[in-house]
């Protein structure tokens, strides 16, 4: 499998197929059994684990450190990864927290906010640091719909906004999701896992559950999953 530099390339396979394992692989957390080569930008992961600090990660939950300040988990990140110099932590800081719209909340603790806004500071956490490439894991998927759908499209302003845009690596299950996110599908089958399917999806963001294109789009792929990936719905 190749990804694109710059593309947003969502990973849609059912739970337990590997989703996650993959992005271990990719961001060097765990070694595979076998590969021929695990590259990014022509460097192998498995020989070069400094390839991992042009990366970072969100998770499902936020896993926010609760003595902390939202501004705090922020500058954890920084610290850990230590790859921003410490002069522009508080620029970093300021600039994401307002792309995300929690300027005034950045003083707060994690138990003083929502679950919506605790996971756009985990978006923060990882931005800040100006990864070349986002690894992202179900990040929406305890979220109520309209919170999820809110974050969806402040990530998707957050990634069109530089003009190098960023790679984004996004698991998900769900197809919904999948099609208003990504710029191409990789659809995975139920274990042994395995490709059965790539979709470019070329339509312009901000997109909308409403568009027909993409209803046709999201029922192409519900076919896939019944036909190749033997996965009924």
């Amino acid at each position: 499998m190749d990804i694109a530099q710059g593309s947003f390339t969502v990973l849609l396979g059912p739970s337990g197929c590997g989703k996650s394992t993959l992005l271990n692989v990719i961001n060097g957390l765990l070694r595979p059994t076998s590969a021929e080569a695990i590259t990014v930008e022509g460097v192998d992961v498995r020989h070069n684990p400094e390839v991992a600090r042009r990366m970072a990660y969100v998770f499902q939950a936020p896993r926010l450190l609760k003595w902390k300040t939202l501004r705090g988990n922020v500058e954890f990140g920084l610290r850990g990864l230590n790859v921003q110099p410490r002069e522009r932590w508080g620029e970093l800081i300021e600039k994401y927290f307002g792309a995300v719209g929690l300027t005034e909340y950045m003083d707060y603790y994690p138990h003083q906010v929502s679950g919506g806004m605790q996971q756009r500071v985990a978006i923060v956490r990882a931005w800040a640091n100006e990864p070349q490439i986002l690894l992202m894991d179900e990040p929406f998927s305890h979220l109520d719909e309209l919170t999820a759908a809110g974050l969806r499209r402040q990530l998707v302003e957050l990634w069109m906004r530089e003009e190098r845009r960023r790679t984004i690596v996004f698991v998900t299950h769900d197809i919904s999701e999948a099609v208003q996110l990504a710029s191409d599908v990789v659809v995975l089958t139920p274990p042994p896992s395995r490709i059965c399917h790539r979709r470019h999806i070329d339509l312009p963001w901000p997109r909308t559950v409403d568009d027909d294109e993409l209803f046709e789009v999201e029922k192409e792929l519900r076919k896939v999953f019944i036909e190749k990936a033997g996965v009924p719905l």
